[in-house]
């Protein structure tokens, strides 16, 4: 590229972080057509910065080149007139404000009624129609058939942000909702964990963490957890959650 052209291309690129724009763009110097190369700027209001680059730099051609202004949460993208408006595409369905999901928790304490002592067997306690048809598919795979239910709760929370909601004075979950899929209507957490709370000395207490991991669920499906300390316990703990964007 000759010296004039080189700064043509710094002059239009200068020009769009300017303006300020979301998305405008500018012929760079070289041969007009299809393969020509463009400049554009895309400001990126409300997911990181980084994330979008990984998005853009997935579609970009060989000879594409993409430059990050943190400072003005701008992505400066070199490329033809078709990579462009696909990049455009890709983040206006990316860059969208934090979504809120309302999830409802039900923490089941499951007993295996078979290993009970003689003599010791009770009538199981009388459940909602909601934990009942939970504990009903549970007990067709599980050898955990005697369900009592601990506690439960509906929370909401925005995509990115962490939540702590009590199921008990004894149980808690903690979540972190990572986003919402809408075209494949799925919920990741970025992080779920249930944990239980041991009265310590001095009235304080310590927190003992149950089950900890990565989930994604069908928005508005139930899905199942369990914890038990051994295939073989008598008891284990099963957290009933479903998630729905609101």
């Amino acid at each position: 590229m000759s010296g004039r052209g080189a700064r043509l291309l710094v002059a239009a690129a200068a020009a769009l972080l300017l303006a300020g724009s979301a998305a405008v763009g500018a012929a760079a110097a070289g041969p007009e057509g299809a393969g020509a190369i463009h400049v554009r700027a895309y400001e990126v209001r409300h997911r990181p910065l980084r994330d979008a680059a990984e998005i853009v730099e997935s579609v970009l051609s060989p000879e594409g080149t993409l430059t990050l202004r943190p400072r003005l949460r701008t992505l400066v993208v070199q490329d033809r007139a078709d990579v462009l408006d696909r990049v455009g595409e890709l983040l206006a369905g990316f860059d969208l404000p934090p979504r809120n999901v309302e999830v409802t928790f039900s923490l089941l304490l499951g007993t295996d009624r078979a290993a009970r002592e003689p003599g010791r067997e009770q009538a199981p306690a009388p459940l909602s129609r909601e934990v009942r048809g939970v504990t009903e598919t549970l007990g067709d795979f599980t050898k955990w058939t005697s369900y009592q239910l601990l506690g439960s709760r509906s929370a909401t929370g925005s995509e990115g942000s962490e939540v702590e909601a009590l199921l008990s004075e004894e149980y808690r979950v903690r979540f972190e909702v990572e986003s919402y899929d809408e075209a494949r209507g799925i919920v990741r957490f970025r992080r779920l964990s249930l944990e239980r709370l041991v009265p310590g000395e001095g009235g304080a207490a310590r927190t003992e963490e149950l089950y900890t991991a990565s989930v994604i669920v069908e928005a508005g499906k139930m899905l199942m957890l369990g914890s038990a300390k051994s295939p073989g316990s008598r008891n284990a703990l099963f957290l009933a959650l479903q998630a729905r964007p609101r």
